[in-house]
């Protein structure tokens, strides 16, 4: 059975969600990569237990979807900035 909440799986999910491939990577690139991820990860389960936590369940739901939205906005302009 998949463990959702095991960081490994979820960096594995983020790499496919990002085309990568870790074999094809150089070493540094791979490092930082995963810095990178478990540094993000870590700021979010920081901004979820000591800030989201304290809002209502309206204002947390609206704070999240804010988030996404500015999570999919940023990849919308990296995507354009390739083409």
């Amino acid at each position: 059975m998949i463990d959702l909440f095991d960081l490994e799986y979820q960096y594995q999910l983020y790499l496919k969600r990002m085309k990568l491939d870790e074999s094809k990577m150089p070493e540094v690139q791979q490092i930082e990569t995963k810095r990178v991820f478990y540094g993000a990860f870590g700021q979010l389960l920081m901004l979820l237990q000591n800030d989201i936590s304290i809002l209502s369940d309206e204002k947390a739901f609206e704070a999240l979807d804010n988030m996404i939205n500015q999570v999919g906005q940023f990849f919308i302009n990296e995507t354009h900035k390739q083409n």
